[in-house]
C-alpha cells in the first residue's frame, strides 16, 4: 500500500465514524399522536347530556311537587263540595222539619182556640148562673125544691141542683186543664220552631262560608293546574332534548366506530389469526373469527323482550332496542363474543355502559352497569367479565339491558344468542 492510498483509507474511516457518531438530536423528531377530535366531541356531548339530565331531574322534582299540589287542592275542593252537599241536605231536612212543625203548630193553635172558646162558654154559663144566684138569692133554687111533690122528688131535685153546680165546676176545671196543656204544647212547638229556624240560619251561614271557600279553592286549583301544565311542557322539552342529545352522541360513537373500525378489525383479525395458529399447532380445528352468534352475557330470565313497549319511566310506547335480563345487583356481565372495547362510561339513559366491537359490522352493548371492569381499547374474549349488573340510568331495578347491533342498527338479540 502506498502512503497516499493509506491516507485516503484513513480519511474514509474518519468520515464514516463521524457520520455514525452524529447525535440523535440531529434526526427528525417523531411526531406526537394527534388527539382524536371525535373523542372530544363525545366527551362534550356526554357532559351536555349530564347537564340536561340534571335539569330534567330538577324539572321532574318540580313536576312531582306540582302534581301533589294539584291533588291536594283537588282533594280539599272535593271535601268542601261534599260539605256543601251535606249542609244543603241538612237545610232540606230542617225545612221539612220546620214545615211539619208549622203544620202541627197550626193544628195545636186551632185546638187551643177551640178549648179556649169552650172554656169561655162554660165560664160564661157558670158566671151567669152565679150572677142569677147573687141577684135572685136562693129563692129560685128554693122554689125548685119547694115545688117538689114528694120527699123523693125533693131529694132528686136537691141532688140534681148539686150535680149541676158540681158538673159546671168540674167541667170548667177540665177545660181549664186542657187549655193549660194545649198552651204547653203550643209553647213547645213554638220553641221547637224557633230552634229549627236558628239551626237553619246557622246552616245557611255555614253553606255561604263553604261556597266562598270552594270558589277560592277552585281558583287555586286552576292556578296549580296551569303551573303543572307549564312544568309538564318543560319536562317534555327536556326529555326531547335528552333524546336528541343521545341521538347525537350515538351518531358520534358510530362515527368513531367507523374511524376505529379498521384498527379494531385488524387487531381482532390478528388475535384470531394467533388463536387459529395456536389451535393448528395443537392439532385442533381453528375457529372462525366472526360467527355472528353470541353467548348469554348474564344469567337470568328475559324480563322485557325486543320491540315496542310502554316505557316504565318516560311513559309512552317506545322501541325497546334490546332485551332486559333479570339478574341480581352486582352479578357478573361477560363479553358475548371476542372483540375490542369501543366505549365505556355514562351513556345517557343507558347509564354506565360498555360497547364492544366484534368486527364484521357486529357490536354489542351492555347497559345499566353498577361497575365497569374493562377500559376503552382493551381486547376481550368471549365469556370474560367486563362489568357488573346495576340499575344506573333509566332503570326501575337491577338488570342488564343487552343489545346486538349490525352496522349500528339494533337487531333482536334472541336471533343471535
Amino acid at each position: 500500500m502506498t502512503p497516499l492510498r493509506g491516507v485516503a483509507s484513513l480519511l474514509s474511516l474518519a468520515l464514516a465514524a463521524a457520520l455514525f457518531a452524529a447525535p440523535a438530536a440531529a434526526r427528525p423528531p417523531t411526531p406526537a399522536p394527534t388527539p382524536n377530535p371525535i373523542n372530544a366531541k363525545i366527551k362534550n356531548s356526554q357532559q351536555q347530556i349530564e347537564k340536561t339530565k340534571a335539569q330534567l331531574q330538577q324539572a321532574r322534582g318540580q313536576l312531582h311537587q306540582a302534581r301533589f299540589k294539584v291533588q291536594n287542592i283537588s282533594s280539599q275542593l272535593n271535601e268542601t263540595n261534599a260539605a256543601i252537599t251535606r249542609v244543603t241536605g241538612e237545610i232540606g231536612d230542617l225545612d221539612s222539619a220546620i214545615a211539619l212543625t208549622e203544620r202541627r203548630l197550626a193544628v195545636r193553635r186551632v185546638q187551643l182556640a177551640d178549648i179556649q172558646a169552650s172554656l169561655k162558654r162554660h165560664t160564661d154559663a157558670l158566671d151567669k148562673r152565679l150572677v142569677d144566684i147573687y141577684e135572685q138569692g136562693s129563692t129560685s133554687y128554693l122554689d125548685v125544691l119547694l115545688n117538689a111533690t114528694s120527699f123523693e122528688d125533693f131529694v132528686e131535685r136537691l141532688d140534681f141542683l148539686r150535680f149541676i153546680v158540681r158538673s159546671d165546676t168540674e167541667l170548667i176545671a177540665r177545660v181549664n186543664a186542657e187549655q193549660h196543656r194545649y198552651q204547653g204544647l203550643v209553647a213547645d212547638l213554638e220553641r221547637t220552631q224557633a230552634d229549627l229556624d236558628a239551626q237553619r240560619s246557622d246552616r245557611e251561614t255555614k253553606r255561604g262560608q263553604l261556597s266562598v271557600l270552594a270558589d277560592r279553592r277552585q281558583e287555586l286549583l286552576y292556578a296549580a293546574t296551569l303551573q303543572q301544565n307549564v312544568i309538564q311542557q318543560h319536562v317534555q322539552q327536556l326529555e326531547d332534548l335528552t333524546a336528541a342529545e343521545e341521538a347525537q352522541l350515538q351518531a358520534l360513537i358510530v362515527e368513531r366506530q367507523r374511524e376505529e373500525a379498521a384498527a379494531a378489525r385488524q387487531a381482532q383479525i390478528d388475535a384470531c389469526a394467533a388463536r387459529r395458529a395456536a389451535a393448528a399447532a395443537a392439532g385442533q380445528a381453528p375457529s372462525a373469527c366472526v360467527s355472528g352468534h353470541f353467548i348469554w352475557p348474564a344469567q337470568g330470565p328475559v324480563v322485557s323482550p325486543f320491540g315496542m313497549r310502554w316505557h316504565p319511566i318516560l311513559g309512552g310506547y317506545r322501541m325497546h332496542t334490546g332485551i332486559d335480563i333479570g339478574a341480581p345487583y352486582g352479578a357478573p356481565i361477560v363479553a358475548s363474543d371476542d372483540g375490542v372495547v369501543l366505549f365505556t362510561g355514562w351513556y345517557g339513559g343507558y347509564g354506565n355502559t360498555v360497547i364492544i366491537d366484534h368486527g364484521g359490522g357486529y357490536s354489542t352493548l351492555y347497559a345499566h352497569c353498577s361497575a365497569i371492569l374493562v377500559s376503552q381499547g382493551m381486547a376481550v374474549q368471549r365469556g370474560q367479565a367486563i362489568a357488573r349488573v346495576g340499575a344506573t340510568g333509566y332503570a326501575t331495578g337491577p338488570h342488564l339491558h343487552f343489545e346486538i347491533r349490525v352496522n349500528g342498527v339494533p337487531v333482536n338479540p334472541m336471533t343471535r344468542l
